[in-house]
C-alpha cells in the first residue's frame, strides 16, 4: 500500500520510522491531521476520521489499549492518505475495521496502517533478535496478533 503513495507522503512517513516504536502521532500532524481522544466512544467504535471546515480529524477512543488506539490512528491516517475522497463527512470503523466502506478499501487501510507502524527495515533488523512475536509486540507498540501477521506477511514470502 505504500508503493501507492506519493513521493512526498513516503518521504514524510519514512523520515518518523527511524527507531522503534513509530511514533504515529507525529506523522499525522505532519499532514495537517487533527487527533483526539474521547473517553465517550461506545466500546464498539475504535476511530473515526472526518472533515471539519477544510481540515481532518482523527477521533479515538481513549478507552482502547494503547495498542489499539496507535493502530486506529494509523489506520485513520491511512484513510487519509488513500481514500481522502472518500471521506466526506466521515469515516467510522468499529472495533473489527468495519465501515461502510467495501472491504478491500477497509483491508488497505489495515495494511497501511501495519506498513507506517512496522516498516520492513525495521522488522528486518527485529527478526534477527532470539525473541518471540510477542517480545515485539511489545517494542513496537502493536498488539501480538497484528505483529503476527504484519512478521508473516514479510518473512513467508
Amino acid at each position: 500500500m505504500i508503493d501507492q503513495l506519493n513521493k512526498q507522503q513516503k518521504q514524510t512517513i519514512a523520515e518518523m520510522q527511524v527507531n522503534v516504536p513509530v511514533h504515529v502521532v507525529p506523522i499525522a500532524e505532519k499532514f495537517g491531521l487533527k487527533l483526539f481522544r474521547s473517553a465517550n466512544f461506545p466500546d464498539a467504535l475504535s476511530g473515526l476520521i472526518k472533515k471539519v471546515e477544510g481540515t481532518y480529524h482523527i477521533h479515538i477512543n481513549g478507552n482502547h489499549p494503547i495498542t489499539r488506539q496507535r493502530f486506529t490512528m494509523a489506520h485513520e491516517l491511512a484513510h487519509y492518505l488513500l481514500h481522502k475522497n472518500e471521506i466526506g463527512d466521515g469515516i467510522t470503523d468499529d472495533y473489527l475495521y468495519r465501515s461502510e466502506l467495501t472491504s478491500k478499501i477497509e483491508r488497505e487501510a489495515n495494511d497501511l496502517a501495519a506498513q507506517i507502524l512496522m516498516p520492513v527495515h525495521l522488522l528486518k533488523k527485529e527478526a534477527y533478535k532470539n525473541i518471540s512475536n510477542v517480545q515485539r509486540a511489545d517494542e513496537f507498540w502493536v498488539s501480538a496478533v497484528t505483529m503476527d501477521i504484519r512478521f508473516r506477511n514479510i518473512f513467508s514470502k
